[in-house]
């Protein structure tokens, strides 16, 4: 498939669990029709809903796709990039000239946000960065904290970096998952 379509078939993998954790798998799958329905290619489309329908909503199945597709590593646009542009709304919380935090499409807790690089540089997974990302890298979690403390977070949260195909990462954008608003359980999975 194409590099569009890939890149479709990596944001997918949320929205089937979205679909699954919150039993309201019409409601979401128009919502996802909604975000999609402006792609020119029909076969793109045809592509997306054959992808969303198989995936069954597991996100291990989901990172080793985006890995048989080519995605790891690629420096390609991801669906994260057009989230940054506008091109796909998301529930934006946070937003500066380095970073953007929204609301995850699959919340594992009541309170579930990624903060992601604006530009990613190389940053595809964490296991890339290098010196030159060290500026960066602060200023996402010190970002993830202040954006949780706004959520109310005092308490308590987790970041999690899922990093390649083995820490089940689907969208290659390096990205911090911020969870909390209930109490988290150790060993995390």
């Amino acid at each position: 498939g194409s590099q569009e379509e890939r890149m479709i078939r990596a944001g997918v993998a949320s929205c089937l669990s979205f679909a699954r954790a919150t039993h309201q798998q019409g409601q979401t799958r128009r919502t996802v029709k909604q975000l999609f329905l402006n792609r020119s290619c029909k076969t793109t489309r045809a592509n997306t809903w054959k992808t969303f329908a198989s995936m069954g909503g597991n996100e291990e199945a989901a990172a080793k796709q985006a890995a048989a597709e080519g995605l790891v590593d690629n420096e390609g646009p991801t669906i994260f990039d057009k989230v940054i542009s506008k091109e796909i709304p998301a529930d934006v919380i946070y937003e500066d000239d380095k970073c953007l935090a929204f609301r995850d499409i699959n919340p594992q807790a009541p309170v579930h946000f990624l903060v992601i690089p604006k530009a990613r540089d190389g940053l595809t997974r964490l296991s890339k960065a290098h010196e030159g990302h060290k500026d960066i890298l602060g200023h996402l979690l010190y970002t993830a904290q202040k954006v949780a403390k706004d959520e109310g977070l005092g308490e308590g949260f987790r970041v999690a970096i899922n990093d390649g195909p083995g820490g089940c990462q689907s969208v290659y954008h390096l990205h911090l998952h911020v969870i909390g608003g209930r109490q988290l359980t150790w060993p995390p999975g």
